[in-house]
């Protein structure tokens, strides 16, 4: 919360002067508080609200850590949840491969560079079939233009005229 400085000048000057008052119709004039303890006294309210505002700065960086950690929080959700899709499409084509059936060759190229052993698997499990269903391509346009650049980086021969292991 934030707290203006004149606001909480004229607050404690009130303060100060509600407690002083019967101090001053006391018989013996002085009071238990002297010139210099009300000195000392707005030297404390100086005091508190400098605590005041140290603790409205760290409120305020506090918040902008909570912001940024929520925006980064926002970032690896969104990796998490492209990765799971990643694997998600993986498995809908390793099934399919292991059922027999025909998957467009995008669909095994995208298999085999998202998920090798997932790949090698499905055709170690692979079950022959007389009729094998042909299914139309799990991949979005996304990813097939993710798939392209890949194996057009992957069929490119290298500078030197050798071919890339």
């Amino acid at each position: 919360m934030e707290f203006s400085i004149r606001r909480q000048q004229r607050r404690s000057a009130q303060r100060t002067s509600a407690v002083s008052q019967p101090f001053k119709s006391s018989p013996a004039g002085g009071g238990v508080f002297s010139k210099s303890s009300k000195a000392d006294r707005l030297d404390l309210s100086r005091q508190a609200l400098a605590v005041l505002e140290e603790l409205n700065r760290q409120d305020r960086e506090a918040r902008r850590k909570l912001l940024e950690a929520k925006r980064q929080g926002s970032q690896k959700t969104d990796i998490l949840t492209k990765s799971l899709k990643t694997l998600e499409k993986c498995r809908k084509i390793a099934a399919r491969i292991q059922a027999g059936d025909k998957v467009p060759p995008e669909d095994e190229r995208y298999l085999m560079d998202h998920d090798p052993d997932g790949y090698k698997l499905a055709l170690a499990a692979r079950q022959p079939k007389e009729k094998p269903k042909e299914w139309d391509s799990v991949l979005e346009k996304e990813d097939l233009e993710g798939s392209e650049q890949t194996a057009v980086h992957l069929d490119a021969p290298d500078a030197g005229g050798e071919c890339p292991e």
